[in-house]
């Protein structure tokens, strides 16, 4: 009796809330698209009542309830800057899309999100359901959609809205691809997650097999040490590359991350800021607005205190040019290695006539398979690690000259 006590009492919450909602948006009746707003909303008033009325009231009924997703669009649109539309449908490939909130005159779209933060993060890990949608998957339909319907010759900003918030790594994710991401940010204390969200998030070319790490980058990189051009493209990788703390003399480590201790392997063997450095010589430096809102922000999350200051010591050299987003580059087929960022930063790159400096091996070869060339300059990838060696094991080396050739015996405390 308790039990549909509870029950009754969250129906009877639920149904308050609806027509709580419809009269807040009788207040905004003239924004195209609330009156079908209102009519879901009363449908799924008349759902619960028809339940409630029958005597058949479960708990899954609440928990399933549209209601709660609806509040929050209700909740978004009423702080919503000049609403033009709700609920609009986009034409996409061969079906539609439909955004919750049109808002800015038309400049932005806004999608709201209501699930648990967690479950979203692992959808988007691949433990959902199969044939469910990732908010990745979705993300890319939205930005790939929002080219297709300009607003003053540019694509929409979208903006993803996540009422019960989203984890810190799924964040980052999506603002890699270009989403504008609001809602609280949570923590996880989820190693696998965070390495998944901190460090695959911004090296794409990385990979945790021995054999791809250490393949030979120079058989696809343009001669670009003897080439005439001047002008380099950084991305990305190439930027995290060149201020870490492991290619600036920390490199003496064993992290938890079998990835950042793979790359101070190869760090030791080959370093990579004496490359970059010789290949920077004399050279003039550019990124796209893209790499420079993606390196900031990876910088601003995880980046310790030399490497943010390594940072902008590095941005001080740069200019900084609009993201191109036509040309061939622009026109590769999305999927595996072939992200929207990255088209964007080569493509950039090509139409500035300039060598994109890059360790996003993978893309190349990717453009490559589509039939695409790409002048670039390979290195390996590097991550950021200073705040990671708090929780790493230092490696103590002692040098012995007893031949002309240095033996090196290491040491692990």
């Amino acid at each position: 009796m308790e039990d549909e006590n509870k029950l009754l009492l969250g129906l009877e919450e639920k149904v308050a809330s609806g027509r709580g909602m419809v009269e807040r948006l009788k207040l905004m009746e003239k924004i195209d698209g609330v009156d079908k707003l209102i009519r879901k909303i009363q449908q799924e008033i008349k759902f619960l009542e028809k339940v409630q009325c029958m005597g058949n009231l479960k708990k899954k009924h609440l928990e399933s309830s549209n209601l709660t997703h609806l509040d929050a669009v209700v909740t978004r649109l009423s702080c919503a800057k000049n609403p033009v539309n709700v609920m609009r449908p986009f034409k996409y490939q061969k079906s539609r899309l439909e955004v919750d909130i049109v808002c800015n005159n038309g400049a932005s779209w806004v999608k709201v999100i209501a699930r648990n933060a967690r479950a979203l993060t692992l959808i988007s890990l691949g433990n959902g359901e199969y044939g469910q949608k990732s908010i990745l998957d979705q993300a890319n339909s939205y930005l790939m959609c929002s080219k297709c319907h300009l607003y003053h010759y540019r694509p929409p900003d979208v903006i993803f809205h996540f009422a019960c918030g989203v984890e810190v790594p799924l964040a980052l994710q999506l603002e890699q691809m270009g989403i504008i991401v609001e809602g609280d940010r949570i923590d996880t204390d989820d190693e696998n997650l965070n390495k998944q969200g901190e460090l695959d998030f911004f090296t794409d070319s990385a990979n945790d097999s021995e054999e791809d790490l250490d393949m030979d980058l120079q058989s696809i990189n343009t001669s670009a040490l003897s080439t005439e051009i001047k002008l380099l493209n950084l991305d990305v990788s190439t930027l995290l590359a060149y201020v870490t703390n492991m290619s600036n003399g920390y490199n003496n480590f064993v992290y938890r991350e079998p990835l950042l201790t793979k790359q101070a392997e190869m760090e030791r063997i080959r370093p990579i800021k004496p490359i970059l450095e010789n290949l920077f010589r004399d050279k003039d430096l550019m990124i796209c607005q893209t790499a420079y809102n993606n390196f900031t922000n990876i910088i601003d999350t995880i980046g310790g205190p030399k490497e943010t200051q390594r940072a902008q010591e590095l941005l001080k050299k740069v200019h900084i040019v609009d993201d191109v987003t036509t040309g061939r580059i622009m026109e590769l087929r999305l999927g595996g290695k072939i992200k929207d960022r990255s088209r964007l930063i080569f493509s950039t790159g090509e139409n500035m006539k300039s060598i994109t400096v890059s360790a996003n091996e993978g893309f190349v070869r990717a453009a490559r398979m589509q039939g695409i060339e790409c002048t670039v300059f390979l290195h390996e990838p590097r991550s950021l690690s200073e705040s990671k060696e708090g929780n790493a094991t230092t490696i103590h080396y002692t040098i012995q000259s007893h031949t002309p050739h240095t033996t090196t015996s290491i040491e692990q405390s």
